[in-house]
């Protein structure tokens, strides 16, 4: 006999494979104490502080506002930004850093201290050709105290794979997109943008050693944003990215320390089915309003929801439609256990 229950979820799922919802705000970096044109706001005459918010997802650009964030300096006072941009690294395959533009305290004696995301603000999925993953997630609530001071130099924050339309190498067989905590350009006096590729390594995996490999050449250059497409030759999967230190520079002017960070992948590990309709079991609608409803049940199933974080929010014996209790939209997984084995699947509600 078919059994039907119906579960309402609200958050939007935040990660696939090995991702962590604490690590998708991932970094601010204050990177400007009264230095930036107030014009960027439309605030003319004015200098203001330029803050990098950096994600580990890109971000729903029509989700995007000032008031979506809170600024707390060192003496505990609340700073909204005047504005918010993705601009200028804001091309697909990018999206990952949001430039808050403010008064956000001094760099000395007060400065920045947290980051929170306070609005509905929210990532979206990567396009085809990124190998990193990312689904939709509600970052309400999400906060940083990795806040980077001013006199720090830059870091790398991000790496992917980039391949079709988003590899802008013009040869080598495989490209590697990095991204830095804020703008870079060259530190070495004569260094043009096209001369940086000879100070990064690549790095594949050979038995658990790592073989250092040299780009052959930089793309995705002279456009003013924190991001980079390094060109390789070889077939070896280039598995993490090294900077040398001192060769990049912050718009303080403040060189970088050497940087490293692993090239992201989307090879999951999960369990949590892509397809609502393995295993027999039949899930409609999917994104939802209120109810969702698990059809071809046995009869000897329990359910059990968490949300984003693995709090529990609801549990069952599956015998009728189950409501929610209720939550904030995004996403939530639900898992179906019967005696035999285990499914957890994925639900949005809008």
């Amino acid at each position: 006999m078919r059994r039907i229950i119906a579960v309402a979820a609200t958050a939007i799922l935040f990660s696939v494979g090995n991702a962590k919802s604490q690590d998708t705000l991932v970094s601010a970096f204050f990177g400007l104490d009264n230095a930036l044109p107030g014009m960027l706001c439309n605030q003319p005459g004015s200098l203001l502080d330029g803050m990098p918010v950096n994600f580990q997802f890109p971000l729903d650009a029509s989700s995007l506002s000032e008031t979506d964030f809170e600024v707390i300096d060192s003496l505990g006072n609340v700073h909204t930004p005047i504005c918010a941009l993705l601009a200028p690294a804001n091309e697909n395959g990018e999206n990952r850093t949001v430039l808050l533009l403010g008064e956000f305290g001094t760099a000395v004696t007060n400065p920045p201290v947290e980051v929170s995301v306070v609005g509905e603000l929210f990532t979206t999925e990567t396009f085809s050709g990124e190998s990193a993953c990312a689904e939709i997630i509600n970052l309400n609530g999400m906060t940083t105290t990795n806040v980077v001071p001013l006199a720090d130099g830059p870091s790398l924050f991000f790496a992917q794979k980039i391949e079709g339309d988003l590899n802008e190498c013009n040869s080598g067989t495989q490209t590697i997109q990095v991204a830095w905590n804020g703008g870079v350009t060259p530190y070495i006096s004569g260094d043009a943008e096209s001369d940086l590729f000879q100070y990064y390594t690549g790095y594949s995996d050979s038995s658990g050693v790592l073989v250092p490999h040299a780009p052959i050449s930089i793309a995705d250059i002279n456009d003013n944003d924190n991001f980079h497409q390094l060109c390789f030759s070889i077939n070896d999967e280039i598995v993490k990215i090294s900077m040398m230190a001192n060769t990049v520079e912050d718009p303080n002017q403040d060189p970088n320390l050497y940087s490293e960070i692993d090239v992201s992948s989307c090879t999951s590990s999960t369990n949590v089915e892509e397809d609502l309709f393995e295993k027999g079991y039949q899930i409609y609608p999917n994104p939802f309003s209120d109810e969702i409803f698990v059809e071809n049940l046995r009869g000897d199933e329990y359910f059990v929801v968490h949300d984003f974080l693995g709090r529990n929010v609801i549990e069952g014996k599956c015998l009728g439609p189950v409501k929610m209790p209720a939550t904030n939209p995004g996403m939530y997984y639900l898992t179906i256990i019967n005696k035999t084995n285990q499914t957890t699947f994925k639900l949005v509600r809008r």
